[in-house]
């Protein structure tokens, strides 16, 4: 660094440090517009207070303080903090004007608020409340987070007593964290000067929910059996198709029969030669014509039975059953069909 940067630097400390720029540095007090605005919301203040509405009051003397923060507003705010009840917070505002530094023009108005301030002060302390918050129920080793009136107490002074002004208070406690912590709340009431108790008893620790068991496998989807058409559908088209078929048959095998039977008998009189077996043959054909008779008359109802089944749906027990089946046969002299339902 030459010569005469260390000239310009020297002058630059010099300013900064001047006695002109650390006063500008300071804190300045209230400003004429904030003292008049203080002027005005005392007198309004001590107004309200003469017609007895205590809390408009109240508001008008603390803005007054919070502007002029004189010894002269804070002992008006502090008398009126105390017809309130609020005697720590009266208290309180007594003991600071007793710190307020004094003013160099300072009024003899603001000297004997002083003393009101400190008179006041030593009325007041003995009609300050003391309550003492006791928890039950607590786990070795745990604490809990005590609130009077909606202000938290420092844990470290939760079981102290603790100076509260005299009336009713609302006392809750809450231990633990997250999901697994506990609160429980009480309602006291203390006088002017007295000491009270208030015992709260935590509720116990919740048990640990279980763990949901894992859940089961999905079932295999059911399938079943394809929508087939009514049994009636198969045992009545088959006992049709059964019928004509042992009908034709048997239809076929009378008029053979009757063929032969023209030969067989006298055209004139219709009589068959028993001899040459004219009688038998009557006979056969007579019985094949009956076989098909019945053969078509049961496959005619076969048919019936078939057409009620497709114009109605089997139920899901019919589907399930062995599949129904018929079969016709043919004998010596004799016909039929073989079913399975």
């Amino acid at each position: 660094m030459t010569s005469s940067e260390r000239v310009a630097l020297a002058l630059t400390l010099c300013l900064a440090l001047s006695p002109s720029r650390l006063a500008f540095a300071q804190q300045q007090g209230p400003t004429a517009q904030q003292f008049e605005t203080a002027r005005t919301l005392y007198k309004e203040g001590k107004e309200l207070r003469a017609q007895g509405d205590l809390r408009g009051a109240l508001e008008k003397l603390q803005a007054a303080h919070a502007l002029g923060n004189t010894p002269v507003t804070g002992i008006e705010l502090a008398r009126t903090y105390g017809m309130v009840g609020q005697i720590v917070e009266a208290r309180e505002g007594c003991l600071y004007i007793a710190r307020m530094p004094v003013a160099p023009d300072e009024t003899d108005k603001s000297a004997d608020a002083r003393a009101e301030a400190a008179r006041l002060a030593d009325e007041l302390k003995p009609r300050i409340a003391t309550l003492a918050v006791r928890v039950d129920g607590l786990a070795p080793g745990e604490s809990a987070h005590v609130t009077i009136d909606g202000v938290a107490v420092p844990d470290a002074a939760a079981t102290e007593p603790l100076k509260v002004n005299p009336g009713p208070h609302g006392v809750s406690a809450r231990a633990g964290e997250g999901a697994a912590a506990r609160e429980v709340r009480g309602v006291t009431e203390v006088k002017e000067g007295e000491a009270g108790a208030l015992t709260l008893s935590m509720p116990p620790p919740r048990a640990p929910v279980p763990a949901p068991p894992p859940a089961p496998p999905p079932a295999p989807p059911v399938v079943h059996p394809p929508h087939g058409s009514s049994p009636l559908v198969k045992v009545g088209f088959a006992t049709a198709i059964a019928g004509a078929a042992i009908g034709s048959l048997a239809g076929l095998t009378a008029m053979t029969k009757k063929g032969q039977l023209d030969g067989e008998c006298n055209q004139t009189t219709k009589l068959c030669d028993a001899y040459n077996g004219g009688a038998s043959d009557l006979d056969t054909a007579r019985t094949w014509a009956t076989v098909a008779n019945v053969a078509f008359a049961v496959g005619g109802a076969g048919a019936a039975l078939g057409i009620i089944g497709l114009l109605t749906k089997g139920d899901e027990k019919a589907r399930a059953e062995p599949e129904a089946s018929v079969s016709p046969w043919i004998g010596a002299g004799a016909a039929g069909v073989h079913g399975r339902f």
